[in-house]
């Protein structure tokens, strides 16, 4: 038995004198202005500059442009590996180029001046980028390996190309709904029956069909039976050139983006929602409208259930009295 544990102990003692001490690195970014949004003509050259500042551990650091794509309907967005556009990008800084890793200190803070410069001839329309921050894996030091850690965060430009300083607006509505409990169709006519006392769910997805990134204004009004009425202003969320995106209102900006609000209320009666889209000053101004009927569904079942289970015991006492 003492040998088993002596053997035990040396190789306990030999697997913590070899192993090399492994250093967790913390790593903080971030990164200004978060977007950026420019109309150019043609021929024209701008600087925007970006700070990058690094609040974690010492680590190197490097800057990336990358071309970027609007996916699904809920803001999301695919980020090319490569940068593919008639747009080109330079760093006016002497000290970094671009893919090239700089060495950050904590709380170090550079300034990256990107100059973005736009060829004659190239094709009016929307052209949407990412510069992106960029750690890189940091080396052995003294021995000690660091965890491979690599933080990425990112910056959006969306840039308009327009010779005349125009701009196409053109949006629709695609979807505007709310989600009731259930549905009764009655002589050809829907109604929409939601519970009383539960939040109502509100759909709102604005699809963009011109070449221009669309910005949604407006509300959705929530109108109920004795004339009460609430607004819900939209949130000013962009919506990019070709796709669609569910649009949050300002109430309910804490929300997660699976719907635009939550109506909160005990609902009875027939409600009318409605909603007034423009997309700026001399817009076409867009409305729809849904409607829905707010019952106490549970309580009416729980009562009718009560009734029935009241008038078998009736009866059945009625049978025992005749015996």
């Amino acid at each position: 038995m003492r040998r088993v544990v002596t053997v035990i102990t040396v190789i306990i003692v030999i697997t913590v004198m070899t192993s090399k001490k492994v250093i967790a690195q913390q790593i903080t970014l971030s990164l200004s202005p978060p977007l950026v949004e420019i109309l150019v003509k043609p021929g024209k050259t701008l600087l925007i500059g970006y700070t990058v500042q690094n609040l974690g551990d010492p680590t190197a650091l490097s800057v990336k442009i990358r071309t970027f794509s609007p996916q699904g309907e809920y803001g999301e967005m695919r980020i090319d590996p490569e940068l593919i556009s008639p747009i080109h990008f330079s760093l006016d800084n002497s000290n970094m180029q671009f893919e090239q890793p700089v060495l950050m200190k904590t709380r170090d803070t550079i300034q990256a001046l990107v100059r973005v410069r736009v060829p004659e001839g190239t094709p009016e329309g929307d052209y949407y980028f990412t510069v992106l921050a960029e750690t890189e894996p940091a080396p052995q030091i003294g021995g000690a390996s660091t965890s491979v850690a690599k933080a990425t965060i990112g910056s959006n430009l969306l840039l308009t190309v327009s010779r005349s300083g125009r701009v196409e607006v053109k949006g629709r509505v695609m979807l505007f709904r709310i989600k009731p409990d259930f549905t009764l169709r009655i002589f050809g006519r829907e109604y929409r029956i939601v519970e009383s006392g539960k939040k109502i769910p509100v759909d709102l997805i604005i699809q963009n069909l011109g070449k221009n990134v669309l910005k949604p204004q407006g509300s959705i009004t929530l109108r109920g039976p004795f004339g009460e009425k609430t607004d819900y202003p939209l949130s000013p969320l962009n919506v990019l050139a070709d796709s669609s995106r569910l649009i949050k209102t300002t109430k309910d900006d804490d929300l997660p983006n699976l719907h635009s609000a939550l109506l909160s209320g005990y609902f009875m009666g027939e409600y009318t929602l409605s909603a007034d889209v423009n997309f700026g000053d001399g817009t076409p101004q867009l409305y729809t409208n849904t409607s829905f009927i707010g019952l106490p569904v549970r309580f009416g079942v729980a009562m009718i259930t009560v009734a029935f289970i009241s008038l078998l015991v009736i009866i059945s006492r009625r049978k025992r009295r005749k015996e």
